[in-house]
């Protein structure tokens, strides 16, 4: 954001201080992205993979709980983090209009590496449109799914029912799939790119680390 010592800048200036600034924000939100979608599975499939063998219904219940907390924190860490990203980019198309950016069409409308993002072409087996939110879906989808059955497994074994893994399992893909389809549900939501009335705007630097 413009400081006191920006007072002399020209606006073209401002408007690529602006411009810099919103990519910074979006690199370090993508950043964050990945590292914290390299996190999520591998910790949720090393579990299971060990407590996979007949365990007590403590150690289930008190690992898979603690998985299925942390792991719904950073999901929702990572919904604010995919609307900021919207913003950001929405942000950065229209500073992209506003320096004149060219086209690499050639043509006389604005360009530049955000206006001009290829469209959502790809399928997967012909079928799956592919992008980034389907693919966030999957994999929280499935972390998700993995901790439920730890946690209904430990608790069905600690209420001596019988069946209790097949229990957890069946539990933990049925939370699985709500959770793609409230997951898909938000993705399809309509993006809001203004501040509410009276709110104060939060600076990147500040709002990257939330």
């Amino acid at each position: 954001m413009p400081t006191d010592g920006d007072e002399g800048l020209s606006q073209t200036e401002l408007l690529r201080l602006d411009y810099q600034q919103t990519t910074d924000l979006l690199r370090t939100l993508t950043d964050v992205r990945f590292k914290l979608l390299a996190l999520v599975p591998t910790l949720s499939g090393t579990a299971i993979a060990i407590l996979g063998h007949p365990s007590s219904a403590a150690e289930l219940l008190g690992v898979g709980l603690l998985g299925l907390t942390a792991t719904l924190g950073i999901l929702l860490y990572e919904l604010r983090n995919t609307e900021l990203s919207e913003y950001g980019t929405h942000r950065a198309q229209q500073l992209e209009a506003r320096l004149g950016l060219p086209s690499i069409d050639g043509g006389t409308r604005a360009g530049g590496l955000f206006s001009e993002r290829p469209s959502r072409t790809l399928r997967l087996f012909g079928l799956a449109p592919v992008d980034r939110d389907r693919g966030l879906t999957l994999v929280y989808g499935a972390a998700l799914a993995g901790w439920t059955y730890l946690v209904v497994w430990g608790a069905a074994h600690a209420l001596g029912l019988g069946h209790a893994r097949q229990v957890g399992g069946a539990i933990g893909v049925a939370f699985g799939l709500l959770v793609l389809v409230e997951l898909g549900r938000i993705h399809q939501l309509p993006q809001s790119h203004s501040i509410p009335a009276g709110a104060t705007p939060e600076p990147p630097a500040v709002a990257a680390d939330r």
